[in-house]
């Protein structure tokens, strides 16, 4: 997500979200990894959408 005053972006596909969308779907950071665009329910809610925190 960019913050600009065009609002929250899905890092993944650049479409835009709102702010709440953000809250909900994002990261600790509210950064959106995965809009409805581009990625399923399924992964948004079970969080498998975001990047893992452990490096490979």
């Amino acid at each position: 997500m960019e913050s600009s005053t065009a609002g929250a972006r899905c890092r993944n596909c650049g479409t835009h979200v709102t702010q709440q969308f953000a809250r909900v779907f994002g990261d600790n950071g509210d950064v959106v990894h995965g809009c409805p665009g581009c990625t399923t329910y399924r992964e948004m809610q079970s969080g498998s959408h975001l990047p893992s925190d452990t490096p490979e």
